[in-house]
């Protein structure tokens, strides 16, 4: 179990085809390996969120290339996989007052899961999420 600081990029694309082949080829230009990525699609446009590795900086890539993003903190969870998961994290953070603005996530292979979770205080969110022996 891991617990600890991506940056996501909220990036907006035209809904269209080929938008998304576009955007990856991105990725391989600049060799950013994505940790997470997630879409929502409303009629013409989309907004894809994703998550890279902390040290990695691509705002001014994604300004040159055309694309409009916002670039977020957010905290990635990999976890043992086991029903009840999600509403654990959000009860640790509803219980110190943190608000989840975001959170997308799967289960692999191995019984194992990642969450990324966007909140409105990321520091007091790490320490409950450590503190509550949850992931242990």
């Amino acid at each position: 179990m891991s617990i600890g600081v991506v940056k996501q990029y909220s990036v907006f694309l035209i809904n269209e085809p080929g938008a998304l082949k576009k955007f990856a080829e991105f990725f391989v230009r600049e060799n950013v390996g994505l940790i997470a990525i997630s879409q929502d699609v409303r009629y013409d446009a989309a907004v894809l969120r994703l998550a890279i590795p902390y040290d990695r900086e691509i705002s001014h890539a994604l300004t040159k290339a055309g694309f409009t993003s916002v670039k977020t903190d957010a905290i990635c969870i990999d976890a043992p996989d086991r029903v009840g998961l999600a509403r654990d994290i959000g009860a640790v953070l509803f219980e110190q007052g943190i608000n989840i603005t975001t959170i997308y996530g799967a289960a692999g292979q191995g019984n194992t899961s990642r969450w990324i979770v966007v909140v409105n205080d990321i520091t007091k969110a790490l320490n409950a999420l450590e503190a509550s022996g949850l992931f242990e």
